[in-house]
């Protein structure tokens, strides 16, 4: 075994708030640039980019975990990790089939694109959904939907003073089933439950932020599996960094 280093949130120029240079070929470039083992592209509520990820990985030095960052009913992000692209597109349609971020809620009137692009950056559409919309489900629902599907359910940001658990619900519950919390490292994190791993990672939005904070994982392999053994401490492998 050996520390592999891991950003476990980026996102692609699928997500509204992420600038549009941010393709999944030259994520994938710059993340090894900067020494990465391991990134998650986790555009916000949709999968419809990690095809492409997926693709640009393969062969490559950077092992990509499938995941999306989930809005859930109280405006709280959730960072959702999955094994494998089919988890995670199950995952989407579990949110669209609920009558979620519906096709023509207009999002170009928040002048956002939300490109859809192949392994070549090529574009192949844009998505019509406002996936800067909050989902209907609760915070207890999504984890449980995440877990059901082998998935981890991660707290981003939770020390931000926005779209975090402390932020939206002022208190973070003691019966939450997360796997581990995001921290910046802005604040003090004394304020979330000591019982959770702490995992940094950049949430990349334009490409210099890539790697800009990253959390080393003693494993054997940068698998999902192996990473999340690491997170739940088991069988020698644990976060290192």
């Amino acid at each position: 075994m050996r520390i592999y280093w891991a950003d476990l949130h980026i996102h692609t120029c699928l997500s509204p708030c992420a600038e549009l240079d941010m393709t999944p070929k030259g994520i994938i470039k710059r993340a090894a640039a900067k020494g990465l083992d391991m990134i998650a592209v986790t555009d916000h509520n949709s999968a419809g980019n990690l095809s492409a990820a997926l693709g640009c990985a393969a062969g490559g030095t950077v092992a990509v975990i499938p995941g999306m960052e989930i809005t859930s009913a109280e405006e709280v992000h959730i960072l959702a990790l999955f094994e494998t692209i089919d988890a995670a597109a199950e995952m989407q349609r579990q949110l669209y089939d609920g009558g979620d971020f519906p096709p023509d809620a207009g999002h170009k009137a928040f002048g956002t694109e939300q490109v859809i692009v192949n392994v070549a950056d090529e574009i192949l559409g844009f998505e019509p959904r406002l996936l800067a919309g909050a989902s209907s489900k609760g915070l207890e629902d999504i984890i449980g939907a995440v877990h059901a599907l082998g998935g981890l359910a991660i707290a981003s940001h939770s020390d931000r003073e926005s779209f975090s658990v402390l932020s939206q619900l002022g208190f973070f519950p003691e019966d939450a089933m997360f796997d581990a919390i995001e921290v910046t490292g802005k604040k003090p994190d004394t304020l979330l439950p000591a019982r959770f791993p702490r995992l940094h990672s950049s949430d990349a939005h334009s490409p210099d932020m890539i790697g800009r904070k990253k959390t080393g994982f003693m494993m054997e392999a940068p698998t999902f599996r192996e990473l999340a053994m690491a997170i739940k401490g088991e069988g020698g492998r644990g976060i290192r960094g």
